[in-house]
C-alpha cells in the first residue's frame, strides 16, 4: 500500500509538473521570444446562408481554405512572419501569400505591418463561365495590445500571428468555388487598417477596423476570448460612387493548450452586416448570413 501511495503521488506531482510548464495564453508576451517558431495549421469553413450575398442563387454557399503560417523570433521584440492560404473545396487552387512582421512596443502591446498578394476568382468546374481571374495586392498596419484587468481577465485587441491576418474565404456549389480571399471583406482582419487593389481590377477597397475582445482564462491550459467590434470596408470603383459597409461582427474563441507547444484552437465568427453607405441596399446580406467556423493547431519549436 505505502507503495501505490508514493506511485499515486509521483504521477501527480508529473502531471502537475507538466501543467505549470504551460505559459497561459494571457501571460504570453505580445511577440515571440528570439529564436523561438510557430507553426500553424489554420483551416477554416465559410458560409454564406440564404443566397443573400451572393444574389439569386442556391439557398447557401460555403467552402473551405487551409492556410499555413510560419512565425519567427529574430529577436525578442521582433517577429517575421509568412502565410500561404489555399481555397480547397470547392474549387482548390491557389489563394493568398502573406508576410508580416510585429515589434513589441512593450509587456502588453505591439505593432504589426503586413503585405500580400491574392489571386482572387473561379475555381474548380468553372464550366462556360469565361472569367480570368483577378490579381489583387494588398498591405495592413495593426497590433495587439493587452491590457490584464485581473489574473485570469484581460481586454485585447488585435493579433501579431501572421496566420491570424484575416478571414481568407472561399465559398461555392456544385463543384464551382470562387476564393475571395482576406481583401475584398476585411470585417475580420486583425489589421485596424487594410486597403487592397488589383493590376487587372480597377476597384480600391480600404478597411477600418475595431477589434475588441475579452480574454478569459479560467485555467492555463484553457483560454476563452468572446470577440466584438466594428469595422467599415470603403468600396471604391474607377468609375461611379464610392460606398461603405458596414459590420459589428462578433465571435467566440477558445483556444487548449494542451502541452507547453501545442495550442490547438476554435473560434465561430459571424461578419455582423448592418447596412451601408453611398449605395445600394438590394441583395446585401443580414446580420446573421455571412459566418465561419475556424480550426488550428499551433506547434511551438
Amino acid at each position: 500500500m505505502p507503495d501505490s501511495r508514493a506511485l499515486i503521488a509521483l504521477v501527480l506531482c508529473g502531471a502537475a509538473a507538466r501543467t505549470a510548464e504551460i505559459q497561459p495564453i494571457i501571460d504570453r508576451p505580445p511577440t515571440l521570444p528570439q529564436g523561438k517558431v510557430d507553426l500553424t495549421l489554420h483551416g477554416t469553413y465559410t458560409n454564406w446562408g440564404n443566397g443573400s450575398a451572393a444574389g439569386a442563387g442556391p439557398a447557401s454557399l460555403e467552402g473551405e481554405t487551409l492556410a499555413l503560417g510560419v512565425d519567427f523570433g529574430a529577436t525578442d521584440q521582433f517577429q517575421l512572419g509568412f502565410v500561404v492560404a489555399l481555397p480547397i473545396h470547392p474549387g482548390a487552387g491557389f489563394g493568398s501569400i502573406l508576410g508580416g512582421a510585429g515589434v513589441a512596443l512593450g509587456k502588453e502591446s505591439a505593432l504589426r505591418v503586413d503585405v500580400g498578394y491574392e489571386r482572387v476568382g473561379f475555381n474548380g468546374d468553372t464550366g462556360t463561365l469565361g472569367l480570368t481571374h483577378i490579381d489583387r495586392f494588398f498591405s495592413g498596419i495593426g497590433g495587439h495590445i493587452k491590457v490584464p484587468i485581473t489574473p485570469t481577465i484581460a481586454f485585447v485587441s488585435g493579433r501579431t500571428g501572421v496566420v491570424h491576418f484575416g478571414h481568407f474565404a472561399n465559398i461555392g456549389d456544385s463543384g464551382t468555388g470562387f476564393y475571395l480571399g482576406s481583401s475584398l471583406l476585411t470585417e475580420a482582419a486583425s489589421d485596424f487598417f487594410v486597403v487592397s487593389g488589383g493590376s487587372n481590377d480597377s476597384s480600391t477597397n480600404i478597411g477600418i477596423n475595431l477589434p475588441l475582445g475579452l480574454l478569459l482564462q479560467p485555467d492555463p491550459q484553457l483560454a476563452i476570448t468572446l470577440q466584438a467590434g466594428y469595422s467599415a470596408v470603403i468600396q471604391i470603383p474607377s468609375s461611379g460612387s464610392a460606398q461603405a459597409l458596414h459590420f459589428v461582427p462578433i465571435g467566440l474563441q477558445a483556444v487548449v493548450s494542451a502541452t507547453p507547444a501545442l495550442d490547438i484552437g476554435a473560434s465561430f465568427f459571424l461578419d455582423g452586416y448592418v447596412g451601408n453607405s453611398g449605395g445600394s441596399s438590394s441583395g446585401n446580406p443580414g446580420y446573421f448570413d455571412l459566418r465561419a467556423l475556424m480550426l488550428w493547431f499551433r506547434v511551438r519549436v
